[in-house]
């Protein structure tokens, strides 16, 4: 195994690139994307994602950091090992747990995807949701009920790294794809899945809808939610009452209620009536 290579100074042209990172034209650019904390990383190298270095803090390893460390790079990857320093510096949570992976960009296209032929389509739309941390909930979500992809149109940073912690690592394990809103839709039409718009105003409430069989939950911006456009193109429209003074949840929490109401209809072998 090479020695890991030994960076303490912040002005190391190696921390520069690595701080650029964070940064979705360089990402871009370079076709690197960064993996943090030790849970996401386990979670990448158990779905088969490949690294090209991980960085260490050898002062911050706690014991199953040091494992997962030293596993990666008896894999072959080449390590860097830093200062606390260093690591706060290029780190983009605050307070790293130490550890650090680079790994190649994965730009999934739509023609990639393969619905399962065993049972009905579940799959998440979002449009315009601008705030990465909401896109990595969402993708936590998903992963939590078995949905089966995560399709963003708008121009979402699926790598930004925001988007990988709150996620806890289902990045790696939903199939997540960025492509223009007509693509999307004729994709799913192509499929023969119905799309529902979650709309405050919406026809249906969200538990009389059908949602046992092939399905797109699509959900809008945080603030406008859905544009008249991609709103028209779909199939009906579901609502969740609000009794407050609020009028719509955030675009992840209204995820979750959809996305597991959809769960337990399949849990239930069967579909809700419309009232």
């Amino acid at each position: 195994m090479i020695p890991a290579l030994q960076i303490a100074s912040l002005a190391n042209p190696r921390v520069k690139a690595l701080v650029r990172l964070r940064d979705r034209r360089e990402r871009e650019e370079t076709g690197l994307f960064l993996v943090e904390e030790r849970l996401v990383i386990e979670r990448a190298r158990a779905a088969g994602c490949p690294f090209t270095e991980v960085w260490a803090c050898p002062a911050r390893l706690d014991g199953p950091g040091r494992a997962l460390y030293d596993a990666i790079r008896a894999g072959g990857v080449a390590g860097v090992e830093v200062t606390e320093q260093v690591m706060d510096k290029v780190a983009y949570r605050e307070r790293s747990d130490g550890l650090l992976a680079v790994a190649p960009r994965r730009v999934r296209r739509l023609e990639e995807l393969v619905l399962p032929a065993s049972r009905p389509a579940l799959v998440v739309v979002l449009e315009d949701v601008e705030k990465p941390g909401n896109l990595g909930a969402v993708l936590r979500i998903a992963d939590g009920v078995g949905a089966h992809a995560v399709l963003a149109c708008g121009g979402a940073d699926t790598d930004n790294p925001n988007v990988l912690r709150a996620s806890r690592g289902a990045y790696f394990t939903v199939p997540t794809v960025a492509a223009p809103r007509d693509e999307i839709t004729a994709w799913l039409r192509a499929r023969g899945v119905r799309m529902l718009a979650a709309d405050p105003a919406g026809a249906d409430l969200w538990d009389a809808c059908d949602l046992a069989g092939p399905v797109a939950l699509v959900l809008g911006a945080e603030h406008d939610g859905l544009t008249p456009t991609l709103k028209a193109a779909c199939d009906g429209t579901v609502r969740i009452p609000m009794h407050g003074a609020g009028d719509s949840l955030n675009v992840a929490t209204a995820a979750a209620v959809l996305l597991y109401e959809a769960a337990r209809q399949r849990r239930a072998g069967g579909s809700t009536q419309s009232r």
